[in-house]
């Protein structure tokens, strides 16, 4: 059904501010992305504006474009995660919220927990990565040598940042399910 998409999952927090310093500050890290968006959008325009009527494109907006992309993902991916709305199949989960909501919440803190332990291991295996971009950007680049290049390290530091912080708010899920399935919490 077309409305379904628009409905929160149960176990999605209330659509209130962000509460606590993690909550806020993958809330900057969503809105840093949503303003990169719009940014985006502006550089995209801008380019056609200039092939089409001025035939003069913007030199490295194909670059720009694909940098963006992956930064912008991982910039709001946790807080994707916060907000409920990273998709998922719950067939399973809403039989269990009918007849067993306390069962429900227990598979819930283990899939948040395999969630956060797979988010760290990607992490602990990106790091190298990260280093590496960082300590030789001549050799970490994408575009055209003489016509426009981006350096790599400031992309690889973000999607690192968003690995984490995506590992970090499952272990949060994780938590609030196990104490949940506890009997400590809702």
């Amino acid at each position: 059904m077309a409305g379904e998409s628009a409905v929160p999952r149960d176990d999605a927090p209330p659509p209130t501010a962000p509460t606590g310093p993690f909550a806020r500050l993958i809330g900057v890290m969503n809105a840093a992305g949503t303003v990169w968006i719009i940014g985006l959008m502006v550089l995209i325009n801008a380019d056609v504006f200039g092939r089409g009527a001025l035939s003069a494109p913007i030199a490295g907006t194909p670059e720009l474009v694909s940098f963006s992309i992956v930064g912008i993902v991982f910039l709001q991916l946790a807080h994707t995660l916060r907000s409920g709305s990273m998709t998922r199949s719950d067939v399973l989960l809403n039989v269990l919220q009918r007849r067993a909501p306390r069962l429900r919440r227990g598979l819930l803190a283990l899939f948040h927990l395999a969630g956060a332990l797979l988010m760290f291991v990607i992490a602990w295996k990106y790091w190298p990565s990260v280093v590496h971009a960082w300590l030789s950007p001549e050799r970490n680049f994408m575009g055209n040598p003489g016509f426009f290049t981006i350096p790599l390290w400031p992309l690889y530091v973000l999607v690192f940042l968003g690995i984490a912080a995506t590992a970090v708010q499952f272990l949060l899920m994780a938590w609030d399910d196990a104490r949940a399935f506890a009997g400590r919490a809702t």
